[in-house]
């Protein structure tokens, strides 16, 4: 049987039989991010390059705190990010400012179009999923730097809650519109802060998980929700009970687990196999190949879509993915 993208991912979630292992992966194009056409043509040009099974939409990584007041110089450089000129939560009082948003201008308005433009040009081919972040993602994403977040959740969490609750209703209502318009459902992600190197799980079952709740409930009737927990010492099984069919994250970060370990506590699909860091962005070709074979035969009856364990390093070689794409397509279980 050869089954097209679409029927090779929604039977790899129904437990099915494929002809191939499903892959994809997604990266960022930093100068093709500014504007919404130039968004839509970076993915779908990636995505007819590579030939992927779904499709991550990926955009710019400021896009969800630039209508609470981030500014930035954004990028004309392929391999430089977009710098951060002011960012809009330097002290507690600052938190009364992060209000419910509408999801139908600025920079949201724009990501909703740009989805929407993409789904219908490519959707008849494959599953799409809008990028969403995690509320405290967004929140901390507000302050100048982790340790400076620490200290506004530490010594202020009413003020922190309050936000959390405004970030939460507005992506709500964005992950609704997403869905309206046609995607499978969403790469939810959690960043860096699933991570013990930064809080505890107490804290994080404060402060993150119920607005995670919240925010995935949203998203409930789509049949395609990825959870994607970041960094290295994750709280990956602290996620057991989220409800997503796909769990992502690099198990080849210290601290993490494994994906055989992985397979023995969750009954979810996996979407991961290749470590961005290292090997996929510097080969050699042999390597590539052989983690890729070592993460399919490590998943649990096939319950796997390789995947990168974050977004590809933007000097990754084209040829590295290429190679990667074609080690998915000819692996056979022997």
């Amino acid at each position: 049987m050869e089954l097209t993208h679409k029927e090779r991912i929604e039977r790899i979630l129904n437990g099915q039989e494929v002809d191939c292992p499903a892959i994809s992966a997604w990266r960022h194009f930093y100068h093709r991010e500014n504007t919404k056409t130039d968004l839509v043509h970076a993915m779908i040009d990636f995505q007819h390059k590579f030939d992927w099974d779904f499709m991550k939409i990926n955009p710019r990584a400021s896009y969800h705190i630039e209508d609470w007041g981030a500014v930035l110089n954004r990028s004309h450089d392929p391999l430089v990010k977009p710098r951060i000129v002011s960012l809009p939560v330097r002290d507690s009082a600052d938190w009364h400012n992060i209000k419910q948003l509408s999801v139908n201008g600025g920079a949201l308005g724009e990501n909703l179009a740009a989805c929407a433009e993409i789904v219908q040009r490519v959707g008849r081919e494959i599953h799409c999923l809008p990028t969403i972040f995690s509320p405290l993602s967004v929140a901390a994403d507000m302050v100048e730097s982790e340790q400076r977040f620490l200290e506004l959740l530490k010594s202020e969490p009413d003020e922190l809650h309050a936000a959390l609750d405004a970030i939460t209703t507005t992506f709500m209502l964005f992950v609704k519109e997403q869905l309206r318009s046609g995607a499978a459902g969403i790469f939810f992600a959690t960043t860096e802060w699933a991570s013990r190197n930064l809080l505890t799980e107490e804290e994080y079952l404060e402060f993150g998980k119920p607005y995670d709740l919240r925010l995935l409930d949203a998203a409930g009737p789509a049949m395609f929700n990825v959870l994607h927990v970041c960094s290295k010492n994750n709280m990956l099984p602290f996620f057991r009970d989220y409800p997503v069919q796909v769990l992502s994250w690099n198990p080849f970060d210290e601290g993490n687990l494994s994906i055989h370990q992985a397979s023995q506590i969750f009954d979810k699909i996996f979407l991961t196999g290749m470590d961005h860091n290292l090997t996929l962005l510097a080969g050699p070709a042999a390597k590539i190949r052989s983690q890729i074979e070592s993460s399919l035969n490590d998943a649990a009856d096939g319950r796997i879509i390789i995947g990168p364990g974050c977004a590809v390093k933007v000097g990754t070689p084209d040829d590295n993915l290429q190679i990667a794409a074609d080690a998915a397509k000819t692996w056979r279980r022997s």
